[in-house]
């Protein structure tokens, strides 16, 4: 189980972003996270997967050293989450042995094993991305509008195969997106992040 527990996070410029914040994640849930831009979904994101500090609050996670985090963030813009100098083999190997059954299912083509990233579309850059988040073995993920540069086909396909992984590895999964048809879809609940 994720628990979050009144987290706040203030801006620079001393402007609380949010406040008291909380919420759980069981394992195998899947939990939608709506809301307005620019109110603090991705800062949460970011402080819950341990790239940013809170400045209040409490969350149940601890790093291990030596082993990946045990949550995973999926960038929105695929292109900020990679190393450019890095081929994508390299770029996949970080995460750990490359699981062919996980690089199929997500379409990864081998061909493009051997390219650097801005040799990729963005759609195809995150399928990546989205690999190694599930190469990573992650307890639970976080995927923040993974799917708004891609086609509705394509979006349908991506989640497909996401959430199927999350509910066989008994992944926890919250998604971050506007699109609330889509959350009352995939997701067992969804919060509205005021």
């Amino acid at each position: 189980m994720l628990k979050i527990e009144g987290v706040s996070y203030t801006l620079p410029d001393d402007v609380p972003l949010f406040q008291n914040f909380s919420m759980t994640v069981n394992n195998g849930e899947i939990l939608g996270l709506s809301g307005k831009s620019g109110i603090g979904k991705t800062t949460l994101a970011k402080i819950i997967a341990g790239y940013l500090r809170a400045d209040h609050g409490q969350i149940n996670v601890q790093q291990m050293k030596g082993k990946s985090h045990s949550v995973q963030l999926i960038w929105q813009h695929p292109e900020q989450a990679v190393n450019p100098k890095w081929r994508i083999d390299k770029t996949l190997e970080e995460a750990g042995v490359p699981d062919q059954s996980i690089i199929k299912k997500l379409n990864i083509l081998p061909e493009w094993l051997y390219r650097y990233p801005k040799q990729l579309s963005g759609g195809e850059l995150q399928r990546v991305c989205i690999a190694r988040c599930l190469l990573a073995q992650p307890e639970f993920i976080i995927a923040d509008e993974i799917t708004t540069m891609l086609d509705p086909i394509s979006q349908a396909e991506i989640f497909k195969i996401l959430t199927e992984h999350v509910q066989q590895n008994k992944i926890g999964l919250v998604i971050i997106s506007h699109d609330t048809v889509l959350l009352d879809n995939l997701c067992h609940k969804v919060i509205d992040f005021k």
